[in-house]
């Protein structure tokens, strides 16, 4: 059964790009089956960071038709795993000691 789905690129000499992410809908909710899964491919990604010598840098857009839920996601990253917004855009970065503190809460 898939709990989850991650999609990275590696192809910035800067950061690993989040490409993909999306959870599973039993997973998601007040009566989802994993709680933690969205933290585990996030945390991943970070550690693919640290492992392709990006020092744990972790880049990603959020992209939702409504501004509102686009918003709440943006929300959501920030407060949940500590990713900061890019000026007024849509892209968010998750910083290096984040990304550690991600890889020892889910992966660890």
């Amino acid at each position: 059964m898939v709990e989850g789905c991650l999609i990275i690129d590696k192809s910035s000499p800067y950061e690993i790009y989040m490409a993909y992410i999306e959870i599973a809908p039993h997973n998601k909710g007040e009566n989802k089956k994993y709680s933690k899964v969205a933290g585990c491919l996030i945390s991943y990604a970070c550690r693919m960071s640290f492992i392709e010598g990006k020092e744990g840098y972790l880049a990603f857009d959020v992209k939702e038709e409504d501004k509102i839920n686009e918003q709440k996601l943006m929300e959501l990253y920030s407060n949940k795993y500590k990713a900061v917004r890019l000026s007024n855009s849509t892209t968010m970065i998750i910083l290096p000691e984040e990304s550690e503190k991600l890889i020892e809460l889910y992966l660890k």
